[in-house]
Order: C-alpha cells, then structure tokens, then sequence
C-alpha cells in the first residue's frame, strides 16, 4: 500500500463532493420508491387512512427524537465499519415492512426507520454545507438540496411503475438494492484523508453550546416554515381539485413542478445567500412564501393557483438555501454536526404538526381557511426574521470555524 506524500495528504473536496451527492440522492430515492406506494400498501391490506397516518406520525416521531442523537455522532460516524453496521440494520428494517402485514407491524417498522434511516443525514450534510470552505454555505447547502430532491423525484416517479408492474415484494426488493448502493458509495469515500472535527464528548455540553441566540432564531424560523410547507406538499390535491376544479393527476404534476422548482431554486440561490449572508436573504423567503399562500387565496383560475403554487415554492427553495447557513453562524466548528442535527429535529417538528394544524383548520373552517393561516404562519416567520441582529462573532466564526474539510 502506498502511503500519500505531502502533496496528497489532503483530499480536494471536489472529488468526493460528488460521491457525497450521490449518496445522497440514492437514500432518498430508495426511501421515495417506498413512501409513494405506502398509502396503496395499506389499502391493500385492508387498513383505513386513519391507521396510515398514525403510522406516519410514528415514522416522523422516530426522525424527530433521533436526528439530533445522529448529529452528535456524527463525525464518529464516518468510518467504515460504523455505516456498514448501520446500514444493515437499516436494510433489516426495510425488509420487515416489507414483509409486515399487519398496523402494529408496519407503525413500529416505520418507527424504526424514521429513527434509523438518516443516521449518515448530519454528517453528509455537514460536509456538502462546508465543503468548499468559508463563504460558501448557502451555495453548499442548496446544492445538496437539490441532490436531495433529485433522488425523491426518482424514487416518486418510478415507485408507482414498480408497484403496478411487479408488486409490493418486488419493490421491496429495489429498494433494498437502492439503498444499498447509496451505502456502498458513501463506504469508498477515502474516509482517513477526510478532515473531520474532533470529537467532543458530552451530548448535553453539545446542546448548551450549540443553542445560542442566533441558532435559536433560526430553529424558530424553520419550524415556521415547514409548518406552512405542506400547503403544497400535501394538501394540494384536495384544494387543486374541490376549489380549483382540477384533477388527481394534474394535481401530481403541480406537486411535481413545486417541488422540482423548489429545490432547483435552493441551489441557484446559495449564490446569493453567500453574497448577501443568510440573515439579510431569510426574510425575502418568508414574504415569497407569504405572497404564494394569499395569491391561492386569491386565484380564480387553475392557472393563476399554480401560478402562486411556484411562487411559495420559490420561497421555500430560498429558505432551505439559508435557514442552516443562518442557524450554523455562531457555532463553533466541532460542534456543527450536533447543530446541523439538532436543527433537523426541529425540521421534523414542523413536518409533524403542519399536517395537522392544516387539516384541522381544513376540517373545521373550510378550504379557505388553510390560506390565511399558513399565510399568517409565513407572515410571523418574516417579522421575526427581521428581528436577526448578527453579533460580532459571526464573521470571524465563518472564517475559522466553517472551513472546508478537505483543504
């Protein structure tokens, strides 16, 4: 074995980035191919709506109450034997709800999914977000977002084909084999050449440290907005079809575009969220989140929704692209990946009540309802993103607590 030379001890981050992006968006595939059928699975076994959301809520529980326990472990977690025994257990869990068949069976595989599946989720986000050094988190972060949605896109599209094709065992099958190259890839990365923090011990000495003022507004900024982006994401085929007279599948196609726009928009917007800093770029979010929630309010026509539907979904894309960024700001670099971990809880938290705030106000008030109140949600989050003041530790923590890992 050949040792690296001075020349070669440090690893260009360019080379790996792409793996990281790779790995990324086959996860996220594999989980897309089985989530899209989930609803189908559970009417096939005879189990009501009801049931599949408690499940759901299982599965989003288990994200909730582990992502921030993944983000602490997080630069022990990038070594080799430590993501193939993860992975494997992840592999066992997908391959029990496929074979479950009853409620209990698939609420607590999902729940143990939700905890499992993203354990390497803080980690690879830690390094595409500071990949390129100082400077360059907004433009990190949107593009791994964007990997991101490229997978669920897939994984959406191909999940229904799969299903219908072949079965529920078969796409069980694929996405075990999905999931397992999006394992095996992330296993090549040259791990050793990989400068990742020191450890520092201590779970709750992590949680004191990383909830400064700063964080703190940014944890609050971004339950707002995943409390509001389910409008879209998923209540759109109800309204799209009892307000705006459309159909199902035109319904898809807009969810689709949102999305797709969404993510693409994080990415060109890093740009400018690295230009201008996170604390100037998160309000403009908000105000285009807000805009597209009253112009559906306002729309007449199947067009003009989806006209506004682009809009918040813009915003949304603006806000993924600088709500880390932003909440990352004072954290000392060792402790980044708890924050990045922590900071996804509170992302959870968001994805686990905006469904529920939406429906009951839906139930309860009508459709119009849900407009003004995930516009009042939009609105509260851009008053309180003015209210950001960036301390004088901010810049020098960008430079010397941000930079890359590979240089």
């Amino acid at each position: 074995m050949v040792e690296p030379t001075e020349a070669t001890a440090h690893l260009r981050p360019t080379v790996v980035l792409g793996l990281v992006y790779a790995s990324t968006s086959a996860s996220w595939a594999a989980w897309a191919l089985l989530a899209v059928i989930l609803p189908f699975r559970f009417e096939s076994l005879g189990l009501s709506v009801v049931q599949y959301g408690v499940a759901i809520a299982a599965l989003a529980l288990g994200m909730l109450l582990t992502e921030s326990v993944w983000g602490a472990l997080a630069f022990r977690i990038g070594k080799v034997r430590t993501i193939v025994a993860l992975g494997a257990v992840v592999v066992v869990v997908y391959a029990s709800i496929g074979f479950s068949t009853t409620f209990l069976a698939l609420t607590v595989s999902l729940g143990l999914l939700g905890a499992l599946y993203i354990f390497q989720v803080p980690l690879l986000r830690w390094m595409a977000l500071t990949a390129l050094g100082p400077g360059t988190s907004g433009r990190g972060t949107g593009i791994y977002g964007l990997s991101s949605g490229l997978g669920l896109v897939v994984g959406t599209t191909l999940g229904p084909l799969i299903y219908e094709g072949f079965g529920f065992s078969t796409l069980t099958v694929v996405v075990i084999t999905v999931y397992v190259g999006s394992v095996a890839i992330t296993v090549v990365l040259p791990w050793r050449r990989v400068h990742l923090p020191a450890q520092v011990p201590g779970f709750t000495r992590h949680l004191r440290s990383v909830f400064n003022r700063t964080f703190a507004l940014a944890a609050t900024l971004v339950v707002l907005a995943y409390l509001a982006k389910p409008l879209v994401w998923n209540f759109l085929q109800y309204y799209s079809v009892a307000r705006f007279h459309g159909t199902p599948s035109e319904a898809g196609y807009v969810i689709g575009a949102a999305q797709g726009t969404s993510y693409l928009v994080g990415a060109l917007l890093g740009i400018l969220v690295d230009r201008f800093g996170p604390g100037r770029s998160v309000p403009f979010g908000f105000v285009l989140v807000t805009l597209g929630a009253i112009g559906t309010l306002i729309s007449s026509t199947y067009a003009e929704m989806v006209g506004a539907t682009l809009v918040f979904a813009i915003g949304l894309g603006w806000l993924s692209a600088s709500l880390l960024p932003l909440a990352l700001g004072e954290v000392a670099r060792p402790l980044q990946g708890t924050a990045i971990g922590v900071f996804g809880s509170f992302e959870d938290l968001g994805l686990l009540m905006g469904p529920l705030l939406i429906s009951v106000v839906y139930a309860t008030y009508g459709v119009t309802s849900i407009f003004l109140v995930v516009g009042a949600v939009a609105l509260s989050g851009l008053v309180l993103s003015l209210s950001y003041r960036p301390s004088r530790s901010d810049a020098r923590l960008e430079s010397s607590s941000s930079g890359g890992w590979g240089d």
